[in-house]
């Protein structure tokens, strides 16, 4: 007999081949970038505590309201997903610094229409689908960093994040104009905060994707799954944000950054093996008409502070609150579910269209398609 575990999980290795990288714009060259999502102590940029960040001869020269290009490296797009390009003001930034997007891919990133990892597994192949961006004219000029991130849609449920120096060249920006863009949506990195992405074949929906959008949601009948607004803001990462904008006066950031900070309008723990889970034995052959929306926070269970002796609880609706095991998975009567991370129990959350799990906690989350029955009647 067949392990469909087995089978699982050899699937996802093969997407561990030929990750991508970007070459456009320039990444960082020391850390060297490596074709792999974040793991547990890199966030931001592959980073690791304590350590710098250096150019060498990879320095973006960006002007204010210039026109550029997202290009990738590599074969294993994971079937595409949504990316974002955000900018932070520190040069050396930490899990602390502020990130705001300046243009969201919202589905076929960095894939279009592709349901597959590109053949054959190549790490140097340069992707044949770019992307086209604009940098903000009415943000402050002066040196910064540049991430650009993703969220895949097939495979183990990771977070990929890849950052280069740059220095915008113009005049005329303001502050406000680069505080009033949204925040960096992070999820599937324990450390930085407890946000997770439902397993399942699903294009995301960012909550505030701001006013510059590529929008590739429904165009490939790929099902869209809308993240959680409440999952933007950095819950689990310490201390002041440092990432302001030159000509702050005050040398930082805002304290925290706003979960769903409205955009104004301008001028112009680890991957893999941790989000193992097993995959529906059949994807829904159509996109829903409206994506399912995650609980509001004031719905959500509420977390401990960190350090609580409360023990775990659950209400009557099967949620969990309180302390827990990193990696356990909660399935709350097959229609949502939450994950222990950073010692607390996440927000619950739907799962994908076309998708239910079994009930109870365990360590891997059982997934199985939902079927459709379809009556008959006689005249």
């Amino acid at each position: 007999m067949i392990n469909t575990k087995t089978v699982v999980a050899a699937g996802l290795v093969a997407f561990s081949n030929a990750h991508m990288l970007i070459s456009n714009p320039k990444p960082f060259t020391s850390p060297q970038l490596k074709q792999n999502p974040l793991s547990s102590g890199q966030f931001p940029c592959q980073g690791t505590p304590g350590g710098t960040f250096s150019a060498g001869a990879n320095m973006n020269n960006f002007e204010l309201g210039s026109k550029q290009t997202l290009q990738w490296i590599g074969t294993a797009v994971h079937g595409g997903g949504s990316c974002q390009i955000s900018i932070s003001y520190d040069t050396n930034p930490t899990p602390q610094s502020v990130w705001k997007v300046i243009h969201s891919i919202e589905g076929g990133c960095p894939a279009r229409n592709l349901d597959d990892n590109r053949s054959p597994a190549n790490a140097a192949a340069i992707d044949p689908d770019t992307y086209d961006y604009t940098i903000p004219d009415n943000i402050p000029a002066g040196k910064a960093t540049i991430s650009v991130s993703w969220l895949n849609r097939l495979g183990n449920r990771e977070f990929y994040m890849y950052c280069g120096a740059i220095e915008l060249t113009g005049s005329g920006g303001d502050k406000s104009n680069y505080e009033a863009l949204p925040d960096i949506y992070v999820a599937n990195v324990p450390d930085v905060n407890s946000c997770t992405t439902p397993p399942g074949k699903t294009d995301w929906k960012f909550p505030n994707p701001g006013l510059s959008v590529e929008n590739n949601l429904d165009k490939y009948g790929f099902p869209v799954y809308s993240l959680p607004g409440q999952c933007g803001k950095f819950s689990g990462a310490a201390g002041s944000g440092s990432g302001s904008a030159p000509g702050s006066g005050s040398g930082s950031g805002p304290s925290k950054p706003s979960a769903s900070a409205p955009a104004s309008k301008p001028s112009a723990s680890a991957p893999g093996g941790v989000f193992l889970t097993k995959q529906p034995d059949a994807a829904p052959t159509q996109a829903p008409t409206s994506a399912p929306v995650a609980p509001a926070p004031s719905s959500a269970p509420a977390a401990p502070a960190p350090g609580a002796d409360s023990g775990s609880g659950s209400g009557s609706s099967g949620a969990l609150t309180g302390k827990c095991t990193d990696g356990q998975w909660n399935c709350v009567g097959g229609s949502s579910f939450q994950q222990c991370g950073s010692g607390t129990w996440s927000p619950v959350m739907a799962m994908a269209p076309g998708t239910k799990c079994t009930a109870g906690q365990s360590t891997e989350l059982k997934v199985a398609a939902v079927k459709r029955v379809v009556k008959m009647f006689r005249a």
